[in-house]
């Protein structure tokens, strides 16, 4: 059985990015542009693996990076930003989430999803600078 992955991100252009390479990866993919639609769902179930951007129009991801550790205090997260921000860095982590800072290789993104939900080499991908 494949993995599910919810991926919330408001650039229409990435969104579909980010599902057809994990897709072609093998995951089953769930994806929302719209922070409200995104925390119903995740409401409803819980996902294998978070990946959200954290600018989410007038909310941020971490809002939602929130909700999940407080319905789902175990499920593994992943932020991604277009911008580095060692405030956003810090709480991400506080939330335990990865904190990934685009453009990001698809390989290495493919490489910290696969070791988020347990399919890691045993070792965790190089943090990003």
């Amino acid at each position: 059985m494949s993995k599910r992955i919810l991926v919330v991100d408001d650039d229409s252009h990435v969104l579909k990015y980010l599902v057809e390479a994990l897709s072609a990866a093998g995951y089953d993919t769930v994806a929302f542009d719209h922070y409200e639609e995104a925390r119903l769902h995740l409401a409803a179930g819980r996902p294998d693996l978070l990946l959200t951007d954290v600018r989410l129009g007038p909310f941020n991801g971490l809002q939602l990076v929130l909700f999940a550790r407080e319905k789902y205090h175990d499920v593994p997260v992943i932020v991604l930003t277009g911008y580095e921000d060692p405030t956003l860095r810090a709480e991400a982590v506080k939330f335990g989430a990865e904190f990934i800072v685009k453009p990001v290789r698809l390989e290495e993104l493919l490489q910290r999803v696969a070791f988020a939900l347990g399919g890691g080499k045993g070792t965790q991908p190089d943090q990003q600078q």
